[in-house]
């Protein structure tokens, strides 16, 4: 994969890279990084995209590319697009459309708005249905969806399986996110409520 589009999902994936990690991946980086212009910001020595995570982009680009990423990219997509999907429910973002993967990130978009209500039952039953599309397609349940059914169970039952939950989704957690979530819920100071940004 190469190209403007290559470079906008890895700096998407990763958050930030160093300048270092994106040559590697990218040789002929000045070309893509004028293509992309204002969209990528360099701080010190590290880059990344200056427009928030959200699905109305990541989930297509995501989408278009998702069968091209191997392994662990594919794990780490799938911590994104969880993340973009809840970002962009706070964001009060309409849901997206499509099927696959965008069908999944419009369910984990429905659940985080009706957590974000504090309507965690609702929340509980989009989360359960994205995750059994993901596990219909034999994809691995990724750490931020764990994190933010932990919220949902948390919320919905206290003191029920939040918890046990909240420690799966930690010891996979791979973005800063993902162990967000997931620490709300172990916090003993931290009472459950809906995540914020």
């Amino acid at each position: 994969m190469e190209g403007v589009e290559a470079l906008r999902l890895f700096l998407a994936l990763k958050g930030e890279a160093g300048r270092e990690e994106v040559r590697a991946h990218f040789p002929r980086l000045v070309p893509l990084l004028k293509a992309l212009g204002e969209e990528v910001e360099a701080l010190g020595e590290t880059f990344r995209l200056t427009r928030p995570l959200r699905l109305s982009w990541f989930g297509p680009l995501l989408a278009a590319h998702y069968p091209y990423l191997g392994d662990p990219e594919r794990l780490l997509a799938l911590e994104r697009l969880v993340e973009a999907a809840f970002r962009s429910a706070e964001a009060g973002e309409a849901p997206v459309e499509g099927e696959g993967l965008l069908r999944v990130a419009r369910l984990f978009q429905e659940g985080s708005l009706a957590l974000l209500r504090g309507a965690h039952r609702e929340a509980l039953h989009r989360f359960g249905e994205a995750l059994g599309l993901l596990e219909e397609e034999g994809l691995p349940f990724p750490a931020a969806a764990l994190a933010l059914l932990a919220q949902a169970q948390e919320g919905f039952r206290p003191g029920g399986k939040g918890k046990e939950t909240a420690k799966k989704a930690l010891g996979r957690a791979q973005t800063p996110f993902a162990r967000e979530m997931a620490e709300r819920i172990l916090s003993p100071a931290t009472p459950p409520s809906p995540p914020g940004p």
